[in-house]
Parts: C-alpha cells; sequence; structure tokens
C-alpha cells in the first residue's frame, strides 16, 4: 500500500485529498466567464479579419476584369477612333490649357483666362468723354485700337492695320513696327476730336511686345495716360 503524499500548504483548506483524481480536480483551474467572454471577442475578430480578407480578394479580383475589359475596349476605340476622339488627338486641349503650379488645368483654355483678367482691369478703370478708355485687340495678323467713351458706350475715335490707309504703310513692316504706327495713327485722330487725356486698357493681354507699342507710339504722339 502506497501512503497518500501529504497536500501543499495552499490546499488545506480544502481538507484531505481522498486520491490523486480529486487532487488534479481541485488544482485545476475553472474557466471564468471573464475567460469566455474574451474567447468569444478573439473569436469575432479572427472572423472580422477573415470576412475582410475574402472581401478584398474579391475585390482584386472585379478590378482585375475590370481593367482587362476596359483595356481592350479602349484598344479598339484607338483602333478605330471616331472623328470627335480623332480630332482630339490632332489637337489636344492641354496644349490650349493654362499652367497652375506643377500640373495643367485643361478646364480653362488661355482665353477665358483672358477674359478673367480682362474683367478684373474693367472693374478699375472706366472711360469718360474729357478722359476716353484707349484699349487695345491684337489678333495673330493685326492689331487694333480704340478710343472708347463708357458713360455713352460710344467710340470716339479707332485705328488698325486693316485699314487701306494703313496697310499701304506697313506692307514691309514687322509686327512691332505695324503696332507702332497704329498708336500714333489713333493718337492723330484723337486730337482732331479734341481729345488730349486718356486712360490705357491692356483689355488682359500682358504690356509687351505690340500692346506696348501701341501705347508707347501713342504716348510719344501727344496723349497723355
Amino acid at each position: 500500500h502506497t501512503p497518500t503524499p501529504p497536500p501543499p500548504p495552499a490546499m488545506e483548506a480544502f481538507g484531505p485529498l481522498s486520491s490523486p483524481q480529486s487532487y488534479h480536480q481541485v488544482v485545476a483551474p475553472v474557466p471564468s466567464r471573464r475567460s469566455r467572454r474574451s474567447c468569444l471577442a478573439l473569436a469575432a475578430v479572427v472572423a472580422a479579419v477573415a470576412f475582410a480578407a475574402l472581401a478584398g480578394l474579391r475585390w482584386h479580383a472585379a478590378a482585375a476584369e475590370s481593367d482587362a475589359s476596359l483595356s481592350a475596349g479602349l484598344s479598339t476605340r484607338l483602333a478605330q477612333p471616331s472623328p470627335h476622339l480623332r480630332a482630339l488627338l490632332r489637337a489636344p486641349t492641354a496644349c490650349n490649357a493654362v499652367m497652375f503650379g506643377h500640373g495643367v488645368n485643361d478646364r480653362i483654355t488661355k482665353e477665358e483666362r483672358r477674359h478673367r483678367r480682362k474683367l478684373s482691369i474693367r472693374k478699375k478703370i472706366e472711360g469718360s468723354q474729357e478722359k476716353p478708355r484707349l484699349t487695345v485687340f491684337r489678333s495673330n495678323n493685326h492689331i487694333y485700337g480704340q478710343l472708347i467713351d463708357d458713360s455713352i458706350g460710344h467710340t470716339v475715335a479707332a485705328a488698325g492695320t486693316v485699314e487701306k490707309v494703313v496697310k499701304e504703310q506697313i506692307a514691309d513692316k514687322t509686327p512691332k513696327e505695324q503696332a507702332e504706327i497704329v498708336g500714333k495713327l489713333l493718337a492723330e485722330r484723337a486730337k482732331e476730336k479734341g481729345i488730349e487725356k486718356v486712360v490705357f486698357d491692356r483689355n488682359g493681354y500682358k504690356f509687351h511686345g505690340r500692346v506696348a507699342a501701341v501705347a508707347e507710339a501713342a504716348r510719344e504722339a501727344g496723349l497723355v495716360f
């Protein structure tokens, strides 16, 4: 007969142990309610992570299929482009766009940007009968100047390279020299109307090149800006 080993000091409160089975039952920890809750929470987290991973795999598969179909459709369209797409490829809108910082804003063209500058300038200056507004317009081949009385919306005097008299003078001139001739002629016509002072409107253009040449020639001809 093997004697029963003495119980540990911490287990004396439970009384004598009749067998090793009873000893293990007392020593083995019993899971508490808090432990069961922790296990359930851990299982929920694992299930959520697995569901997210499965959803991600499905999304990547759908995206790859969509990219493949889009590439096939784009290849077909580029192989047989429509007239509208052909025109866009010949003249991309980015060439007419305005640069902002490090990118291109293809929603605003250069002409629209100039129109905004024009309106901003027109808020600050206004022509009158004594001091009309000298405005300049330039195209690729011609340049025009006008003296406008904004109080009644009337053009007092005008000059441009499309006039027959001016064409005879600018036959062998550079564009800047043509602009100087227009500015001088406009100043002479203003003096004939008794106008000595004007306010200059660059019309949204930079004060440079032909626009500046018109202003400088008119000033040298006697107009006070």
